[in-house]
C-alpha cells in the first residue's frame, strides 16, 4: 500500500489539474446570438445563468460553434436571429453537427428561438435539428400572446419529477412565445397561463391552458432545452424579475445536475436531416478548429452599480421645468405647393391638440429638400417654402409651444432616398445642407426653435443592419486602414470583394469587429460634423434624432455619439423606454431621451407609473404621428395625456 501511495504522489498535481479543468468546463456557458446584439442587451438573459453558477461568455462576432468550444464549454445557448436575410449568421451544417456531438459528450444545448414571423428561418433550422436528434419537440409558427400580461406556469408534475426546486407553481411573466409541440407531455417544464390564448385548429396541444412554453429532452448523454429568446430575456422586464428569475435560475441550476434529468423523456426515433426548402439555403460549412483571431469572447457580468442621477447641465430651462411633451408628425401642409390658408388650417388643428394635451413641443418634417438641393428645384418652390416656415413660426410664436424642424432622407430625390446607403456621401452632403439651412432659420428664432434634427423614418429601417453597400464598404475599409495592425495589402484585396461575399469575408477573416467599429467611427464623425455646422450658425442650438424604433442599432448610437457633448446634449426621440441607458456612453448628461407613448398605452396604463417612466427614467414623452392622432379620439387622448404629471 505504501508503495502504491509513493507511485501516486507524483500524479497528484496532474489529477488535481484535470479535476479543476472539468469543474471549470462545467461552469462555463457559451452564448451565441445570431442577431449579433450588443452585450449590454444580453445582460438580462445571462443573469439567471450567472446566478446559478455559470460563467457566461459571449462571442458576438462569430456566432458559430468550433471544435475548441467542445473542450471549453459544457453548455451552449443559441439565440435565433430575427432577420432571415442574415443567412451567414444562422446555424449551418457544421453547427448542427457540433450540436449533435455536444449532446453525445453529455453537454447541454439551450435553443432560444425568435418568436412570431420575424425569425422563421432560424426556427426552421432549429426544427430540422430537433427532428434529426429525435428530441420530440417542435417549435410552432403560431405565437401565443396574452392580451395584458403574458404568463407561464411551471408544470407541477414536471417540476416535482425533474427537481426544479424553489420555484413553486405560481405563474410568472414569460414574454412572447410560440406554441411548442411535444410528443411526450412529460417533456413540458412550463405551460401557458389559463387566459386568452386562441389556437388554430389541428394543433397537437390538448387544451388552450396546457400549451407548452418550455420543454426539455434527453438526447444521447446530453440535454436539450427549448424556449423563446423572449422568455430568456424576460427578467429584464419591469416587475417580472422575481417569478421569472426564480424559474430561470432553477432551470439553470437543474441543467448542471445530470442526475436529475432521469425523468425527462429520452430521444425518440431520429428523422432524416432535411436542409432543403427553407427561405435561405443552409450553408454547408465545415466547423473551424478555433474561432477567428478577431472574434474574442466577453464575460457577461452583472452590473450592480446604482444608476447615477440623471442630470443634464445644458438642458433648456423649459425642459427642466416641464420635461419634453412633444407631438411628432410629417405635417405635409408645410410643402411648398400648399396654399397659405390651407396650411394655416392644418396648423390650427395641431395647435388645438397641443393645447388640449398640455404639450410644449411640435416636431415636424420641415420639407427642406427644395432649399437643401436647390439644383433640382425652381425659385418659386424655395420662396414658398421659406414663406411657409415664417407662417408656422409666426403662428407658434403666439403660443407657449416650441418648434423642432426636421430633415430626412425622404426629403430628397428618389436616387438618394430609401434605397440609399447610410454612409452615401451624396446623401450626407444634402442632409448637411438641410441642417445648415434649418440652423440659419433657427438663428432668427432663438426663443421658438431649441433644436433642429434628422428624421430616421421607415425608409431608413434597414440602416440598423451592418452596412455592406459600396459607400459604407469603402468608408469602413478606409477607417480600418488607419489601424497599423491592418496590412494595406489585405485591405486592398478586400476592396475587390463583391458585395454578396463581403460579410462572409470579414466573418471568416476575424475582421467583423474591426469593420463594425470602423463604420461606427465614420457615422460618429458625420454626426460631429453636423454638430459643428449648427454651432457655427447659432451657439447653443441642439441637434435631435427621431426614430420610430429602439435607438440601440449601430447607426443611431454612433450618430448620437457624434452629435452630443456633455455641454450640448442631443435630443433623441425613440420608442424604447430603456433607450437612454442604451445610448449612455459614460456621461448621463450627453443625451436627452424622449420616449414614445402610443394611444393604447395611455388609455390602459397606470398614470402614476407611466409618469415615472417618462419623467424619471427619461426626459419626457412624444406622441405621433400626428396625422394618425388627428383621425382618432384626439380629445380623450389629450385629456389623458394632460394627467401625466412630472412630479409624481
Amino acid at each position: 500500500m505504501r508503495a502504491l501511495k509513493r507511485r501516486l504522489v507524483p500524479l497528484a498535481p496532474l489529477l488535481a489539474a484535470g479535476l479543476a479543468g472539468c469543474q471549470s468546463q462545467a461552469r462555463r456557458l457559451l452564448l451565441l446570438d445570431e442577431a449579433l446584439s450588443p452585450s449590454t442587451e444580453l445582460v438580462a438573459t445571462a443573469t439567471p445563468w450567472r446566478l446559478a453558477g455559470y460563467h457566461v461568455e459571449y462571442r458576438r462576432y462569430y456566432p458559430h460553434l468550433t471544435r475548441a468550444d467542445l473542450e471549453r464549454y459544457r453548455t451552449v445557448m443559441v439565440l435565433g436571429g430575427p432577420r432571415p436575410e442574415n443567412g451567414s449568421d444562422a446555424l449551418d451544417a457544421g453547427d448542427l453537427a457540433l450540436l449533435t456531438e455536444w449532446t453525445l459528450r453529455g453537454g447541454v444545448v439551450v435553443l432560444g428561438y425568435p418568436t412570431e414571423g420575424e425569425g422563421s428561418f432560424a426556427r426552421w433550422v432549429m426544427n430540422r435539428w430537433l427532428a434529426w436528434s429525435g428530441a420530440g419537440i417542435t417549435i410552432g409558427d403560431f405565437a401565443l400572446r396574452d392580451a395584458v400580461d403574458p404568463t407561464a406556469r411551471p408544470r407541477a408534475r414536471a417540476v416535482q419529477n425533474t427537481g426544479l426546486r424553489g420555484i413553486g407553481f405560481n405563474s410568472f411573466p414569460a414574454g412572447v412565445n410560440n406554441l411548442l409541440l411535444v410528443d411526450n407531455g412529460a417533456a413540458t417544464l412550463a405551460r401557458a397561463g389559463p387566459d386568452a390564448f386562441e389556437q388554430p385548429p389541428g394543433l397537437r396541444s390538448t387544451a388552450r391552458s396546457d400549451a407548452p412554453l418550455v420543454a426539455a429532452s434527453r438526447v444521447a448523454s446530453g440535454l436539450v432545452i427549448v424556449l423563446s429568446r423572449s422568455a430568456l430575456e424576460a427578467t429584464g422586464q419591469e416587475d417580472s424579475a422575481t417569478g421569472t428569475r426564480s424559474f430561470l435560475v432553477s432551470l439553470a441550476r437543474w441543467s448542471r445536475r445530470p442526475a436529475e434529468w432521469a425523468r425527462i423523456p429520452s430521444a425518440g426515433p431520429r428523422a432524416r436531416l432535411q436542409l432543403e426548402g427553407g427561405q435561405l439555403p443552409v450553408l454547408a460549412r465545415s466547423p473551424r478548429a478555433v474561432p477567428p483571431t478577431g472574434a474574442t469572447v466577453e464575460r457577461l457580468e452583472r452590473r450592480d452599480a446604482p444608476p447615477r442621477p440623471h442630470r443634464v447641465a445644458a438642458a433648456p430651462t423649459w425642459l427642466q421645468r416641464q420635461g419634453v411633451r412633444a407631438l411628432v408628425g410629417d405635417f405635409p401642409a408645410l410643402a411648398a405647393a400648399t396654399p397659405p390658408l390651407a396650411r394655416l388650417t392644418a396648423l390650427d388643428s395641431l395647435i388645438r391638440l397641443l393645447d388640449g394635451g398640455g404639450l410644449n413641443l411640435l416636431v415636424t418634417d420641415a420639407h427642406a429638400g427644395p432649399i437643401a438641393d436647390s439644383a433640382k428645384t425652381s425659385r418659386w418652390e424655395r420662396d414658398a417654402l421659406r414663406a411657409g416656415w415664417q407662417q408656422v413660426a409666426g403662428r407658434l410664436q403666439a403660443t407657449s409651444v416650441r418648434w423642432l424642424p426636421l430633415v430626412g432622407p425622404r426629403s430628397f430625390a428618389p436616387d438618394t432616398a430609401a434605397e440609399s446607403c447610410p454612409l452615401d456621401p451624396l446623401l450626407w452632403t444634402r442632409l448637411a445642407s438641410g441642417i445648415r439651412v434649418l440652423a440659419r432659420f433657427a438663428a432668427t428664432r432663438t426663443d421658438l426653435i431649441p433644436a433642429v434634427g434628422i428624421s430616421l423614418d421607415a425608409s431608413t429601417e434597414n440602416w440598423g443592419a451592418p452596412p455592406f453597400c459600396d459607400a459604407a464598404w469603402l468608408a469602413g475599409l478606409e477607417a480600418m486602414s488607419r489601424d497599423s495592425s491592418r496590412t494595406d495589402a489585405r485591405l486592398i484585396r478586400l476592396t475587390q470583394v463583391p458585395r454578396p461575399a463581403r460579410y462572409d469575408s470579414l466573418l471568416e477573416g476575424g475582421l467583423l469587429a474591426a469593420y463594425d467599429s470602423a463604420v461606427a467611427r465614420v457615422a460618429a464623425q458625420r454626426g460631429a460634423s453636423l454638430r459643428a455646422d449648427v454651432r457655427r450658425q447659432r451657439r447653443g442650438l441642439l441637434l435631435a434624432v427621431v426614430v420610430y424604433r429602439s435607438p440601440a442599432d449601430w447607426f443611431t448610437r454612433s450618430l448620437v455619439q457624434g452629435m452630443s457633448t456633455p455641454g450640448t446634449p442631443a435630443l433623441v426621440f425613440s420608442s424604447d423606454p430603456g433607450g437612454r441607458v442604451l445610448l449612455d456612453s459614460g456621461d448621463s448628461s450627453s443625451v436627452l431621451h424622449v420616449v414614445r407613448l402610443e394611444a393604447p398605452v395611455v388609455f390602459a396604463g397606470d398614470a402614476v407609473r407611466l409618469s415615472r417612466t417618462v419623467f424619471r427614467a427619461n426626459d419626457g414623452f412624444w406622441l405621433g404621428p400626428s396625422e394618425v392622432l388627428l383621425a382618432g379620439p384626439s380629445d380623450s387622448l389629450a385629456r389623458l395625456v394632460r394627467r401625466l404629471g412630472k412630479d409624481r
